[in-house]
């Protein structure tokens, strides 16, 4: 996968895959970079790799956090996509959308009826119990 990464801040911009032509960011003559499929391509304030992707794993407790950038002294380019702690507030809210997402209305008739033997005010109350952890 092709990533170009700016040298002075270190950041670094996925291509989607290998490319054979770009325009730099912030270029205003409308010049086209042909790159060929050499990689690195010293591009001046850019450099044009083909780098390795990382993805941490997540679980239902975890959220894509920073994207990091490392350059080993080989020239070798790891883009790795961290895995962070969600929030207990982040968990919350998405048990109360689950909890919410329970309520169809199919249930919703059942409670107007009379017929749910109360799966609507317990469903409520879990959802409340939920919101006092936000």
């Amino acid at each position: 996968m092709d990533y170009l990464v700016k040298i002075s801040d270190g950041t670094a911009e996925s291509l989607g895959g290998t490319v054979t032509k770009l325009q730099l960011p912030n270029q205003t003559g409308g010049d086209v970079v042909f790159t060929g499929d050499k990689r690195p391509v010293d591009l001046g304030d850019y450099i044009l790799v083909e780098a390795k992707e990382v993805d941490e794993p997540l679980d239902d407790t975890k959220k894509v956090g920073e994207t990091t950038v490392e350059v080993d002294r080989y020239g070798n380019v790891t883009v790795t996509r961290t895995a962070v702690a969600k929030t207990e507030a982040e968990l919350a809210q998405e048990e109360i959308n689950r909890l919410e997402n329970e309520i169809t209305p199919h249930h919703m008739r059942e409670a107007i009826l009379g017929t749910d033997d109360g799966w609507l005010a317990a469903q409520q109350e879990l959802i409340n119990s939920e919101k006092a952890k936000l």
